[in-house]
């Protein structure tokens, strides 16, 4: 019998709360002594078609796809993989806006972005780069590409860029997806490359470098080098679920619903929404249960088989497919990457001291990160660093997580839809967390991911 943990109790209380909707959970350790899953709550919010959350549910993996399309990258770059003989040397020192030098790399719609540089007289004025922008500088979100719904000065340009084509602000879901990665991305940088740190759309230009020097789309390179090298079926990684399920843009039985919270007030407005409303009440759809209330947020820009594929936010994965993944990096058994490569995932990889003294001052106001993070600081001794593929712990010291379970080399991140993911080789345990809400880095889901962390490390240690 599969074992009982503490925090199922916690999980189901936020579900029957209307916290969450549905939640999935994994975790292994290396030794095999851990090998957990478990389900709670609904993947649909609509009471005439209600599905459970089970492990098997498809869900949308918002920015944990950057860790999947690091891995294809890497793969790229190896320099010993059969992928070297086919093309030309690449590094992660390559730049990719030199299109003399460097014309197999060059991205010319990313080449000709500005730098923000605002004057007192002019607060959207723009610059020319000096320095290039490399493979690393993607990688690790130092390049200057930043999110225009995040970064502050990004969400005045954008809405500054918006006034001046008579256009209103819109929500960062409802654009997530345009065609290619160019046409959603055109904001200026923040700085010069490798002199920032600032979390953005880094990764979804590398997905787009890879397409354009191996001609091979990222989804198909995805099921040919991670999902197959896996012993997955296919699919069940991939930017494209609706390619696989066809019926899953108009009848949805594998993906989750995106659900979010609302104000109690709205309770009364709900009784019945769902009968008679027609096709278009998708937004009146709510579990009614408990205190609080989550509604169904219709999302169908994240199902269109003719977008192209974004590296940085796009993928879906049942979760159990993707703790494959990190657990074939917990225990570094070169299914997808070699040695050498997937130690780039567990080192720094900020070689500018400017660019990692900038992610530190990022994580002392962490509350835009999905997942659990402590704050660094001198007293606590605990330092970060950005690595191919996610945070990395470079010094723990004494802070609550740091420090206590988490340990030297601890690596994770997570997605806006509350998921998040982490591999800790040194104390040997790998493990993911998966919502679908639109909350970000939900004050109310937050404790619940870190509860569940910290009893996977409690459970593995008395393995």
């Amino acid at each position: 019998m599969a074992p009982t943990y503490n925090f199922e109790t916690t999980i189901q209380k936020a579900v029957d709360d209307g916290i969450v909707p549905g939640v999935v959970l994994y975790a292994r350790n290396k030794h095999g002594t851990l090998n957990y899953s478990h389900a709670a709550g609904h993947a649909s919010l609509s009471p005439s078609n209600p599905r459970p959350m089970t492990p098997q549910t498809i869900l949308a993996l918002a920015s944990m796809t950057k860790l999947l399309t690091s891995i294809c990258v890497l793969q790229l770059l190896d320099p010993s993989s059969p992928y070297a003989n086919s093309f030309f040397p690449l590094g992660l020192d390559t730049p990719v806006t030199d299109p003399v030098s460097y014309p197999q790399t060059y991205l010319p719609d990313l080449a000709s972005l500005p730098i923000l540089s605002p004057t007192t007289t002019d607060p959207f004025a723009t610059r020319s780069r000096t320095k290039p922008i490399t493979v690393r500088h993607l990688l690790t979100h130092s390049s200057g590409c930043g999110y225009t719904f995040l970064q502050p000065q990004l969400i005045a340009w954008n809405e500054w860029k918006l006034r001046q084509e008579n256009k209103k602000p819109h929500l960062p879901v409802a654009t997530a997806f345009a065609q290619t990665v160019p046409e959603q991305f055109s904001s200026p940088l923040l700085f010069e490359p490798g002199e920032g740190w600032a979390y953005g759309c880094g990764i979804d230009w590398a997905g787009w470098l890879l397409e354009k020097v191996t001609g091979v789309k990222l989804d198909d390179w995805l099921q040919d080098h991670v999902v197959h090298k896996l012993g997955l079926e296919r699919g069940r990684l991939t930017f494209y679920p609706e390619r696989v399920w066809p019926e899953e843009q108009h009848d949805r039985k594998r993906v989750a619903e995106m659900g979010k919270r609302v104000q109690a007030e709205w309770d009364n407005d709900v009784a019945g929404a769902d009968a008679g409303a027609g096709a278009g009440a998708g937004d009146n759809r709510t579990k009614t249960e408990g205190h609080a209330r989550t509604r169904h947020f219709d999302t169908p820009q994240l199902l269109k088989p003719d977008r192209g594929a974004f590296g940085g936010q796009g993928g879906f994965a049942d979760l159990g497919a993707y703790c494959e993944v990190v657990y074939s990096l917990l225990v570094d058994d070169e299914r997808l990457l070699t040695k050498e490569m997937a130690r780039l995932l567990f080192e720094g990889q900020l070689k500018e001291e400017k660019a990692k003294a900038a992610l530190n001052e990022n994580m002392k106001t962490p509350q835009w990160v999905v997942g659990y993070v402590d704050e660094p600081s001198e007293e606590k001794g605990l330092v970060y660093d950005w690595t191919a593929g996610g945070l990395l712990v470079d010094e723990p010291g004494n802070g609550e997580g740091s420090g206590r379970w988490r340990r030297r080399g601890y690596l994770g991140w997570g997605g806006i839809f509350n998921l998040t993911w982490f591999v800790d080789r040194q104390a040997g345990v790998c493990g993911a967390f998966g919502a679908q809400t639109l909350d970000p880095a939900d004050p109310l889901i937050e404790p619940l991911i870190k509860d569940f962390e910290k009893e996977i490390y409690e459970k593995h240690a008395a393995k």
